[in-house]
């Protein structure tokens, strides 16, 4: 949104779906809250900086691959949150599901606005959701919600 803001469209819809995301992130507070889990600062992840590490430099490649990377982060939240439903007791379970229905609507999204003007992007994303599955399974050091099995 701030990297393209002469893209209005971009913008717009980068604009709505930071909205939504502001909404979960006081969701997910409220539920800390009501749990008693204090809340805590994490440091970068391994797997986000590999993410931007593997995107290119060039334009117009860059905006794709932070599209694509957008698409492959909320396609794998999905794939997270939908793991955790039904371990999860009610009512955590919905809000998680509900939670994994949105990662779902971004992922697709993300992908539609890199596809935008017939770009093609089969193949980058491919490349791309290699690099992303590698750094979500492989042993990581700190556990996180993308990382890997702890090292």
């Amino acid at each position: 949104m701030f990297a393209y803001p002469e893209d209005f469209d971009l913008a717009g819809r980068m604009s709505k779906l930071a909205r939504e995301e502001l909404r979960h992130f006081e969701l997910v507070q409220q539920q800390l809250a009501s749990l008693g889990v204090r809340f805590r600062r994490l440091s970068p992840s391994r797997y986000a900086e590999g993410l931007r590490r593997a995107l290119r430099r060039d334009e117009p490649g860059r905006r794709v691959d932070l599209l694509l990377c957008g698409a492959l982060i909320e396609a794998r939240s999905y794939e997270r949150f939908t793991g955790l439903v039904e371990r999860l007791p009610a009512p955590l379970a919905a809000f998680y599901d509900s939670l994994a229905a949105s990662e779902a609507r971004h992922a697709g999204l993300y992908q539609r606005l890199a596809a935008r003007d017939g770009v093609p992007v089969a193949g980058r994303l491919a490349e791309l959701a290699a690099v992303e599955a590698e750094l979500a399974t492989a042993p990581d050091a700190e556990f996180r919600f993308h990382s890997g099995t702890p090292a």
